[in-house]
This record gives structure tokens, C-alpha cells and sequence, in this order.
């Protein structure tokens, strides 16, 4: 059954060392606040406060600040200090003493090997250092997994009829009010109706809170869609775990009210109730699995002549990115954090190259853009060998994706991930216009499918690339000449203009899914790294 995608939550804990005394006190009474910046408004946003340490320079804050960790996306965080002073709300930083700052990536704390930075704290100069630890919540992916059976429900249908049953379940709120988050499907004609065993995330169901109260309310199916309840249970996570399948009592509250000797209508019971575990991406991010990055780059004809200002390869005097420049720097500059050596594969592909004696190649679908080897260092490594080969080759055609495809994925099987050595390595593509090997792409893709690998697309431009779509398969597996591939590997994405943080936290959202779906398919647990 699909399972919805959780987001993922990382705990910090704080402490900080040798703060300054403030004059005229004996110690300092520290507290800190914790910003996240939006990428979109540059505005610092205050995602959690410590309580106020009392008397010491060296303060360690025992309470967790939980954070959204989104590996799509950079996330800089902010840390400040301050001095508290008596009588003032918490909240009302004016009227404290500021002691200093620290500013991080929360990808550089995640993947450090001991998931600890030791930043210094800053107010113009060095205002004693901050000790950051960060510790990945462990139940945001987990799933609640129960199969529902009812006996004896009241019938809504009449005489003649008898009612189609199914369930939703609703939280608790935190005003009181309650929240549908589940509906299961309808058993046709039965008062003791038997649900299929099924798998709920924790995180939409109680937010993992398994003592939060729960209803479970039955209906009636009716196609008009106006359903009829035949009663409510009220429960909880932790009450269906303990609750041995017991029956719990089905209760229609009108006529409990109105009817003294009413007692239930009919019992509805949690069978084979567990908590099934699973790893989140956070979990292998810090257990050590490398992230590592391949880049393909269009160099075909209908990008335009790169050196008029109307070629989406054009190289602005003004240092303006182009389309080609933006993409590999947004999107690199996030998967740079997961790569130990940063080291990069970059190809081009649809160009005719000079060959030793100065004459040109024919077109050639996949080649090596720096003249020094296949891969290039860091980002503006990457930059830099595309800035040099633009002017170096002929752009032709026509726009091949299979020879790419097919040298990734020997690259991906060959790092040999596994068990002992985690790594996943992304191709991305970047291109203009429409491929011309679509059935040869489909078969690539769908031979990558097996490898530890995902495929992003981004093309750049005003063409159309409603083609693309088909090769990314959200809703079923990519199939062609008779195979389907194992896992949805692929995200298309259009450039169109879009800001760096938006084109790089679309290009990269399904990553940490398709990461997890590759080792959960070959059985690998994320690795436990001591300090």
C-alpha cells in the first residue's frame, strides 16, 4: 500500500562555553534562541527558545529544539545568545543582554561523522563558542499496522438492506476539535465486516503520540455521499497495543443520551496491532551514506549560439548565471554537503569535439567536458569546466539521453553500495529540448531502476516538455519493451525561471524517499558511527 512521506525532524541540544561575564553580576543567566532562515524573504525565523540557565559562563541547555530537517533544501540556521534579565518577558529580546551569535548548515551538523559542530560565538569578535549536537528523531517514518473487525454493528440500511461499513479515524487536536487523518475502504453488506490488515504513518495518525486520543467513527457507505454513522470508538495508539484484541464498545452518543439502558452498538476490535519500525533518510545521512552527484549538460544546436544573448548557454559580461549555470550551482551546492571527496563526474552530451589533430568528432552523446579527466572538484570546479568547454565545442545533435544514462548507472553499480559502504549517486541532466531515444531512455531507466541511483531531469527553456513527464513515474512504475522497473527513479522538473532555493528544493524533493526505497528493497539498515 503507498505510504505517505514524513517529514523528518532533527533534535539540537545546546550547550556554550566560556561566555562572557556581564559587568557588574557575578555570572552570567544564559539563554538562546534558534532561528531557521527563509530562503525566499531572507527574514530569520525563531523555530525555539531555551529556558534561562542561571550563574554560570558555561551553560548547558538539557531541552531539545526539534527542527524540520529537508535535505532539498539549504537550511542555515542561526543560534543567539543572550543574557537574561529579571522581571522581562522571555520573549522580549530587546530588553536582554545579546552575547553573541553562531550561523550553520543544518546539513554540515547532520552529516558530521560525530553529528556535533563547535562554532565559535560571535559579537564582533569571539564571545566564548557554542557546542551544537544533533540527534535524528527515530519515529517519523514508523507506521502503525492493525487490522480492523467489527461484530454486530447496528444496521443503517432497514429491513431489506444492510449496511456497507468503513472507518475513519480522527485526532485530537490541540483546541479540542478533532481531525480526520484515515478512511479505509467499504466492506459491502456486512454488520461484521472484516478490514484487510493495513499500514498507517505515525506521524499523520498521532504525530507520534501514541497516548493522544483517538475516534474511530464507522458509517454507512451511501453514494450520495451522505454517510450514516453507526457509532464511535474512542481509543488511543498505546490502548489499541495493550488491548490484547479485546473488543472495545461502539457508541452512538444520541442515543446513549437519550436511551438509559443503551449500551453499544456493536464492537469493533484492533487485531495484529504493532508499530512497524523504519529508518529514516536522516538515519543513514549520519550513519555515513555519501550522496554523490553526476552532471550532464546540453550542448545541442537548438540551445542557440553561445555567444549571442538570446542562448540559454549565453555567458553574461554582468557574471548572471544562465539557466545551465543556476541549475548546476543551486542544485550542487546542496549535494556538495553529502559528498565526502567532491569529486564529480561531468559529461556533455550533443556536441561534435576536436580531436588531437583539430578536427571535429562526429556528434558524440556522451563525453567528458574537462579536458583533465572525468570528474572535477567541488562545485565551482564543475562551473568552471563548463564555463571552459562552451566555447570549445560545436553544438550539434540530435539529443540522446540513453548513452548518459547507461554510464551513470556503471558508475552507481560500481561504487557497490552495500551494507558496510552506503552510497547513492544522483545523475542530473540538464537539457533544452526533447529527447529524440525515447524508447532507448525508458530501457536505461528502467536498468537504473536496480541501481542506487535517481535521475533529475531539469530542462531549461520555452520548449515543450510534455514527453518528459511519461519518464517520471509518479503514479505507476515506468514500463517498456516488456519490463517495468523496480522503483520510480526519475523527477522531471522545469527550469522556468524559478528562484535558486525553489528550482533546487523541486529538483531534489524526491531524493530522500527514492534513497530509502532503494535500501529498504535491498535490506540495508543504516550504520551506527560512535563519537
Amino acid at each position: 500500500m503507498p505510504i505517505d512521506t514524513c517529514v523528518e525532524k532533527v533534535d539540537i541540544f545546546l550547550c556554550a562555553k566560556s561566555l562572557p561575564k556581564i559587568p557588574l553580576l557575578s555570572e552570567t543567566d544564559a539563554f538562546a534562541v534558534v532561528y531557521m532562515k527563509d530562503n525566499q524573504t531572507g527574514n530569520l525565523n525563531q523555530v525555539g527558545l531555551t529556558p534561562v540557565i542561571k550563574d554560570t559562563p558555561n551553560p548547558v541547555w538539557s531541552s531539545a529544539i526539534t527542527l524540520d530537517y529537508l535535505f532539498e533544501i539549504t537550511q542555515e540556521v542561526t543560534i543567539r545568545v543572550y543574557h537574561y534579565h529579571d522581571k522581562v518577558p522571555l520573549n522580549d529580546l530587546t530588553k536582554h543582554t545579546f552575547l553573541g551569535e553562531s550561523v550553520f548548515q543544518l546539513a554540515s551538523l547532520v552529516t558530521k561523522r560525530d553529528k556535533k559542530l563547535t562554532p565559535s560565538l560571535m559579537r564582533g569578535k569571539e564571545k566564548g563558542t557554542l557546542e551544537i549536537r544533533a540527534e535524528a528523531q527515530t519515529n517519523t517514518r514508523d507506521l502503525f499496522v492493525v487490522s480492523f473487525r467489527g461484530y454486530k454493528l447496528a444496521n443503517k440500511d432497514g429491513f431489506f438492506g444492510t449496511s456497507d461499513p468503513f472507518l475513519t479515524i480522527a485526532r485530537l487536536n490541540e483546541d479540542n476539535s478533532y481531525t480526520v487523518v484515515w478512511k479505509s475502504t467499504k466492506i459491502d453488506n456486512s454488520l461484521n465486516p472484516i478490514w484487510s490488515p493495513v499500514k498507517i504513518p505515525m506521524s499523520s495518525l498521532c504525530n507520534g503520540d501514541m497516548y493522544r486520543p483517538l475516534k474511530i467513527e464507522i458509517f454507512d457507505w451511501d453514494k450520495s455521499g451522505k454517510h450514516q454513522s453507526m457509532g464511535v470508538v474512542e481509543t488511543s495508539v498505546n490502548a489499541m497495543l495493550t488491548s490484547n484484541e479485546a473488543n472495545m464498545e461502539v457508541i452512538e452518543p444520541d442515543k446513549k443520551a437519550k436511551n438509559k439502558k443503551y449500551t453499544n452498538s456493536g464492537h469493533l476490535s484492533a487485531k495484529s496491532v504493532s508499530i512497524e519500525h523504519r529508518p529514516t533518510f536522516t538515519d543513514f545521512i549520519t550513519g555515513g551514506c555519501e550522496i554523490s552527484m553526476i552532471a550532464a549538460i546540453d550542448f545541442t544546436g537548438s540551445n542557440g549560439d553561445p555567444d549571442m544573448p538570446n542562448s540559454l548557454h549565453y555567458m553574461s559580461p554582468t557574471g548572471a548565471f544562465n539557466p545551465y549555470q543556476s541549475t548546476l550551482s543551486s542544485v550542487g551546492r546542496i549535494l556538495d554537503n553529502y559528498d565526502t571527496d567532491k569529486m564529480y563526474p561531468v559529461y556533455g552530451f550533443g556536441a561534435k569535439v576536436r580531436k588531437p589533430d583539430g578536427s571535429l568528432s562526429e556528434c558524440q552523446h556522451c563525453f567528458p567536458i574537462y579536458g583533465g579527466g572525468l570528474e572535477v572538484h567541488g562545485v565551482d570546479g564543475i562551473l568552471q569546466a563548463y564555463k571552459d568547454c562552451v566555447t570549445a565545442v560545436y553544438f550539434s545533435g540530435p539529443t540522446l539521453f540513453g548513452p548518459l544514462i547507461h554510464a551513470a548507472t556503471a558508475l552507481a553499480a560500481g561504487a557497490n553500495c552495500n551494507q558496510e559502504k552506503q552510497k547513492y549517486t544522483i545523475l542530473l541532466i540538464i537539457t533544452d529540448g526533447m529527447i529524440n531515444d525515447l524508447e532507448a531512455t525508458k530501457a536505461a531507466i528502467i536498468e537504473a531502476s536496480a541501481q542506487p541511483m535517481s535521475i533529475i531531469i531539469v530542462g531549461v527553456g520555452s520548449a515543450d516538455f510534455s514527453g518528459m513527464e511519461a519518464l517520471d513515474s509518479d503514479k505507476q512504475l515506468l514500463t517498456a519493451g516488456g519490463k517495468t522497473a523496480q522503483r520510480d527513479v526519475v523527477q522531471f522538473v522545469a527550469h522556468a525561471g524559478l528562484e535558486f532555493s525553489v528550482l533546487a528544493q523541486r529538483v531534489l524533493a524526491e531524493v530522500p524517499d527514492q534513497v530509502l526505497n532503494y535500501m529498504e528493497l535491498h535490506h540495508i539498515k543504516p550504520n551506527k558511527i560512535e563519537a
